[in-house]
């Protein structure tokens, strides 16, 4: 039983859902950025999700870098910890806005991503 628990944990079979996630939150961060700037938001808004983007794409760049050795593989986890940050921040603004609810489903998407993928790191044990 300990071998097909060990097995399942293996970071093999759950490797292709780190670029999934990637994928996932960076089109939903895109996509509330121009929905911000299309559905005329507050500048503030706009601000913020761009930051969430930038700052989540620094994180996918260290993340990356850690990957290879090159950093320690903790270094990834502030700037992820400053985009959950914004994104809860941007939330909170916008949580009781009138025709806010594109941009608050799309955060709570990346968002979700971004714990996902959070979850897989702690449950998923090294080869």
């Amino acid at each position: 039983m300990a071998h097909i628990v060990a097995s399942f944990l293996s970071a093999k079979a759950w490797w292709p859902l780190f670029p999934l996630l990637l994928l996932l939150v960076i089109v939903a961060l895109s996509a509330a950025i121009v929905w911000a700037v299309r559905g005329k938001a507050a500048k503030a808004d706009v601000v913020i999700q761009i930051l969430a983007l930038l700052c989540y794409l620094f994180t996918a760049v260290v993340a990356m870098a850690s990957e290879s050795g090159t950093l320690s593989p903790h270094v990834h986890r502030l700037p992820s910890l400053v985009t959950q940050a914004l994104l809860l921040a941007q939330l909170v603004r916008i949580w009781h806005r009138d025709r806010a609810r594109p941009l608050r489903a799309l955060n709570l998407i990346a968002w979700g991503g971004i714990l996902a993928d959070t979850a897989l790191h702690y449950l998923i044990k090294a080869d």
